[in-house]
């Protein structure tokens, strides 16, 4: 009988750091926030929070303090955290299999995903290119690790805040990711900038009709009460603030409301 690869083995008990990646030429990159750089440069995105740090993670205080920011794409909320005074690792995806999208009969991720493998490594590299400009321009010390969420499971890493902006939309199991995000948070997890759903019953709707595969990579909404209950399972209790962002539209801008959840400890792991 042959040996098996034990998987849990290969699972490391610290997050690997990995080693600063030399600056990228601007186009290799993609981003997903506006940030204002050192001599005037600014890069465009997706996505415009400058100025909305505070209010985008609830106000609660990072300065002192160490905090891993799950999802980092370009970084911008793990450069505010780091310039508002926090020790920051910044964690993303280690490879594009981590990416789970909703199935469609005719998209290349659900009938052969090896082909499709290459489309979406290359926007992976582009957004950690993106994630690297700005560092080196920024003249950063964030820390990074290209770690798969399901590895925060076993790790022996302890962060006084965990945050994740933008991010639980777009995970297939956002509660299981909630779970590892509260393990390694010693005082709050924040999940900032992110629909909810106005209910108290325990509930998690899709984020669009499903219809379109432009938008497969958009999930769910959990309710209110669910949020709760995830949390207060794991020995938090939550508070709901509103925040915003506004992003670029075809006649200008458009100013987009959400919330953001705020979930401090309250109870030590048994």
């Amino acid at each position: 009988m042959n040996d098996l690869v034990d998987p849990v083995a290969r699972c490391p008990r610290s997050l690997v750091i990995e080693r600063p990646r030399p600056l990228p030429n601007k186009d290799e990159c993609w981003f997903y926030h506006y940030i204002d750089l050192p001599g005037g440069e600014t890069l465009t995105g997706a996505w415009d929070i400058r100025g909305r740090f505070e209010q985008y993670i609830g106000g609660y205080p990072t300065a002192g303090k160490t905090v891993l920011d799950i999802g980092t794409a370009g970084g911008f909320l793990a450069f505010s955290a780091e310039q508002a005074g926090a020790t920051v690792t910044a964690l993303d995806c280690r490879h594009a299999i981590e990416f789970d999208r909703i199935p469609f009969r005719g998209a290349l991720h659900h009938i052969e995903r090896r082909d499709w493998m290459p489309f979406g490594q290359d926007h992976l590299t582009r957004m950690q290119n993106g994630f690297w400009y700005a560092w080196h321009k920024l003249g950063s010390r964030v820390q990074v690790s290209y770690t798969p969420l399901v590895e925060l499971g076993f790790v022996d890493d302890r962060f006084d805040v965990v945050m994740a902006g933008a991010t639980v939309e777009h995970l297939a199991d956002p509660v299981s990711a909630i779970g590892r995000m509260a393990r390694v948070a010693k005082e709050a997890v924040i999940v900032a900038f992110t629909d909810v759903g106005n209910t108290e019953e325990l509930t998690m709707q899709p984020m669009n009709p499903w219809l379109n595969p432009e938008w497969d990579h958009s999930w769910w909404v959990l309710s209110r009460g669910l949020y709760k209950r995830v949390f207060e399972n794991l020995g938090f209790e939550v508070v709901f603030v509103p925040s915003s962002a506004c992003r670029p539209v075809t006649d200008g801008w458009e100013e987009v409301a959400r919330h953001t959840i705020i979930a401090r400890r309250v109870q030590e792991p048994s």
